[in-house]
């Protein structure tokens, strides 16, 4: 089971994979859809954050959890 499983209540676990992901594009449809300019002096720099947010993301998506483990109702540190 995987941490996005368990985050949205997932019972058949799920491989998160999309190697055809790009991130130029989402970046581009996300701004029209939002109606938010991005200025071009900023775009490349949105684009290379978004990218590191991708394979964060990739990482925490892939990490299996045992099948035995709960969700916690609160959080307590």
């Amino acid at each position: 089971m995987h941490i996005i499983d368990i985050l949205v209540g997932n019972a058949h676990p799920t491989k998160m994979e999309n190697q055809n992901f790009n991130v130029q594009e989402y970046v581009k449809q996300m701004s029209i859809l939002l109606n938010l300019e991005i200025k071009d002096e900023y775009q490349d720099g949105v684009i290379a954050n978004f990218d590191k947010i991708k394979d964060i993301a990739e990482i925490v998506n892939n990490f299996t959890l045992p099948e035995s483990i709960e969700i916690a109702p609160t959080f307590e540190p």
